[in-house]
Formats: C-alpha cells, sequence, structure tokens
C-alpha cells in the first residue's frame, strides 16, 4: 500500500516539476546568449572575457535544470504506459537525449568561460563545436515534444508536431546562418512544455478528487 502511495504521489507531484522546469528555463534563457561561429575568434575571446561570470552561473543552472525536466519526463513516460510503469518508453529515451545534449551544449560555453588562455582559432572552433551541438539539442527536442504528446487532446498532440516542426527546422537552418527562429522555436517550446504541465496538473487533481 505504501508503494501504491509514493507512485500516485509521484505522479502528482510530476506536472509540478514542468512548471519548474519552464520558469527555471526562461530565467536561464534570458541571463545571455552566447555567440556562435557566425562572428571571429577574436570577438569570441572579447566576449567571454567581458562575460565570464555570467556565463559560468548559466551553464551550471542550465545542467541543474535537468533535474526537474528528468521527473517531468518521467511523470509523462509512466502514463504513456500506465499498465507497466518499471518499462522504459519513448518520453524517457527523447528526454534523456536531449539531456545529453544539453549537457555538451553547457559544457563548450563553460571550457571557454574557465579557461584564461585560449587561442583565436580554438575559441572559434568550440563555438562552432558548440553550434552543432545546439543543432543536436533542438534535434533532440523535436523528437520528445512528438513523443510527449498526449493522444487524447488533440489540440495538444497538434502543438506538440507545430513544436517539433518549428525545433527541427532550428536544429538543421541554425549551423548555416539561418535566424530567424532562434527566439521562436524556444519559447515555442517553452510554451508547450507549460501545456503539457498544466494538462498534468488538472488530470491528477481530477483524478485525486474522483479517488
Amino acid at each position: 500500500m505504501m508503494v501504491m502511495a509514493r507512485g500516485r504521489h509521484s505522479l502528482h507531484v510530476g506536472g509540478w516539476w514542468g512548471i519548474v522546469f519552464s520558469v527555471g528555463l526562461l530565467i536561464e534563457g534570458g541571463m545571455v546568449s552566447v555567440p556562435t561561429a557566425a562572428i571571429s575568434g577574436e570577438e569570441i575571446q572579447a566576449f567571454y572575457a567581458a562575460h565570464r561570470q555570467i556565463i559560468v552561473i548559466q551553464q551550471i543552472v542550465a545542467v541543474a535544470l535537468l533535474v526537474p525536466m528528468l521527473a517531468f519526463a518521467q511523470t509523462l513516460d509512466r502514463r504513456s504506459h500506465s499498465r507497466d510503469r518499471r518499462r522504459v518508453g519513448w518520453v524517457m529515451l527523447a528526454a534523456w537525449a536531449v539531456a545529453t545534449a544539453e549537457v555538451a551544449t553547457n559544457a563548450l560555453p563553460l571550457v571557454l568561460a574557465v579557461s584564461a588562455e585560449v587561442t583565436a582559432g580554438t575559441a572559434h572552433a568550440l563555438a562552432f563545436a558548440g553550434d552543432l551541438a545546439d543543432a543536436a539539442l533542438f534535434a533532440a527536442i523535436a523528437l520528445f515534444s512528438v513523443v510527449a504528446a498526449p493522444t487524447d487532446w488533440m489540440w495538444l498532440r497538434r502543438m506538440g508536431v507545430l513544436v517539433a516542426v518549428l525545433t527541427l527546422v532550428r536544429a538543421l537552418a541554425s549551423p548555416i546562418g539561418v535566424t530567424s527562429l532562434d527566439a521562436a522555436a524556444p519559447i515555442a517550446f517553452l510554451s508547450y512544455v507549460l501545456a503539457l504541465s498544466t494538462r498534468t496538473i488538472l488530470f491528477d487533481r481530477a483524478r485525486h478528487t474522483a479517488n
């Protein structure tokens, strides 16, 4: 009975993990925008020298946000196959892909921020590698957006597909210098997570009331 109660409590809290992740993502995204390989190595060096501390803080916050993100994904994953909660489904696999790409995206700016003596060529190469990691991150977000979409709320499922398209286009376009979706794609994903979180909270409250 205690095990079952803990499982129900975990699902009940799960929607709020999504809210925590969304708020943290909004704060982290507003700290600073690291430069891409579209500018010269000397400019990249100057930017990191001027914003070293805030960049380090931002990368640490971003990694910490993986905790609520994975907790929320676990809630969605368990609900997607509620008959066998021990099985890991597509939602959790996609979430781990997002987490892996996020760590890679954070590691490269962190290296540039903490390394006092980096040549302009190395700085540009690391920035380019960061661009590729960022593209992989948005590709993983596109996968997550599709597999996390619920089947019972059609408008939310359509929203998930739309977010997946935006983030996938962002992943493919960004490395070649197209920046038109650099703001729209993250905002769309943030709105989608908030919608999923709200649905999860409402679902849990309705089920709790029924029981």
